[in-house]
């Protein structure tokens, strides 16, 4: 692909389906570097949405001059962008109120220890 262009829908496609078959594998190395290594199982839709964001971004006639950076920045920010809004899941299933559980393994220690 030349210089940065402004795809039409149909180019955009072409374009996306280009840049997957020859930055596809590349994609999935930066999400595969990037992931935690009990999360591998989300390469794949990792990438699948990255691929989604690209044809968003192209969508809304951004420029593009190297796909393949554009596609490393995208897969690594995907990365990242999961990872903090499971963190805020997480948070928010975490009940700091309900401590019975905590107590309850402190009383069964401190009896053990006795």
């Amino acid at each position: 692909m030349g210089g940065a262009s402004r795809p039409e829908d149909a180019e955009a496609r072409r374009l996306l389906a280009d840049w997957f078959a020859q930055y596809g594998p590349m994609v999935e190395r930066v999400v595969a570097r990037t992931v935690r290594l009990g999360d591998r199982d989300l390469v794949e839709d990792l990438a699948q949405d990255v691929r989604v964001q690209v044809w968003q971004y192209l969508l809304r006639g951004n420029l593009v001059a190297r796909p393949a950076g554009l596609l490393a920045l995208k897969a690594r920010r995907r990365v990242y962008a999961h990872y903090a809004s499971a963190w805020v899941r997480r948070e928010l299933l975490t009940d700091f109120q309900d401590d019975s559980a905590a107590v309850s393994r402190l009383a069964l220690w401190i009896g053990a220890a006795a």
